[in-house]
Formats: C-alpha cells, structure tokens, sequence
C-alpha cells in the first residue's frame, strides 16, 4: 500500500463561523464550506500545503455519525492510491471497517477504521 500524504486533519467546532472567522485571523484562509446533507455537516476548507484543516460542525441531530463527538481533533485522513488495498493492508492488521464503508462522499471513495481497532485514532482512507 502506498500513502500519498496526509490529505486532512478534521477539527470538530461547535459554531462554524465563529472557528472559519478565528482561522482567518490565525492567518489561514478558508477555501471553500461545503454542506454533506447526508451526513449531516458542514465543512470549511483551510488549505495548509498539499493538506487541509478541515473545520466540521455537526448537525445536531446527527448524533451517532462518523465522529459526531464535541470538540478537537477528530479524525486523521490520509491519501491512498489504491483504496481497495489500503482497507486490506488495515484489516490485515487488525483494524475493523465502520458500518457503511467504503463509500463515495464529497471528493472521492472514503472509509473510516473504527478508532478502537486503531489505537484509539479514527482512521479515514481517501481515493480522489
């Protein structure tokens, strides 16, 4: 399996403008926000490089979603030539596929190793 990068850090907010206006004034600019409605949140884009901070705010309701938890770091992505082989080499090793993954989503085909089987990281692979 080969790694590209590491594509993004998701960041967990609570109120999205309030954290896109913070970033801007840290000196980061927002790209781009983007809504996935089917997995009830909304996304800002903070370019870093050839990586992203994305900052995600949770629909309230869609508690129980892929790392719907409150605040901080949630989620470390990385960037796969071969999706396929990437979720073979992981379970392989031990970890566990979530519920509902791979899937197409936004940018690409993406799944996420549910944290426990990870030491305790949630783990999401991309193919764009």
């Amino acid at each position: 399996m080969k790694y590209k990068k590491l594509h993004h850090v998701g960041i967990i907010v609570d109120d999205l403008q309030r954290a896109i206006e913070r970033f801007s004034g840290f000196g980061f600019s927002c790209k781009e926000v983007r809504e996935l409605k089917e997995a009830g949140v909304r996304i800002a884009f903070f370019p870093l490089g050839d990586s992203l901070i994305e900052l995600l705010h949770f629909d309230k309701s869609q508690e129980g979603s892929v790392g719907s938890e409150k605040g901080g770091i949630n989620h470390l992505c990385f960037e796969v030539e071969d999706i396929d082989a990437a979720i073979r080499a992981f379970e392989e090793n031990g970890a566990k596929l979530m519920e509902g993954f791979p899937k197409v989503m936004g940018n690409g085909r993406l799944a996420f190793f549910s944290p426990e089987t990870t030491e305790n990281v949630l783990i999401e692979v991309l193919q764009e």
